[in-house]
């Protein structure tokens, strides 16, 4: 019962604040940082549950047809497995890394 009226207490409290926002508490931050990690373990399992199901088709092996359709049917399966926000994740894993490669490889003044 207490936790209902908490509840009720909290949703009043953002739907009408008494004061203007001053930002984030560390706690907050803490929170939003683990939601994001978190996120990002489930994409890297998701890619890794699609690879695995790939290796295990395996479509280069069949020579039924021909190498068009292989990667069509590759291209197809690891485009299908994955929604916008696992793209967005992929993308700025990948930025990461390539920024830090070419930052270790570029000349220093």
């Amino acid at each position: 019962m207490k936790e209902i009226q908490k509840s009720e207490q909290a949703a009043k409290e953002i739907t009408h604040p008494e004061d203007n926002f001053k930002g984030y508490t560390l706690e907050e931050i803490r929170y939003q940082r683990a939601l994001v990690a978190l996120h990002k373990e489930f994409c890297k399992t998701k890619i890794n549950r699609v690879s695995s199901q790939l290796t295990h088709s395996n479509p280069f092996s069949s020579s039924s047809s021909s190498l068009p359709g292989k990667v069509g049917f590759f291209a197809g399966k690891l485009l299908t497995g994955l929604n916008y926000m696992d793209y967005a994740m992929l993308g700025f894993n990948l930025f990461g890394s390539a920024k830090k490669i070419y930052s270790f490889f570029k000349k220093k003044k």
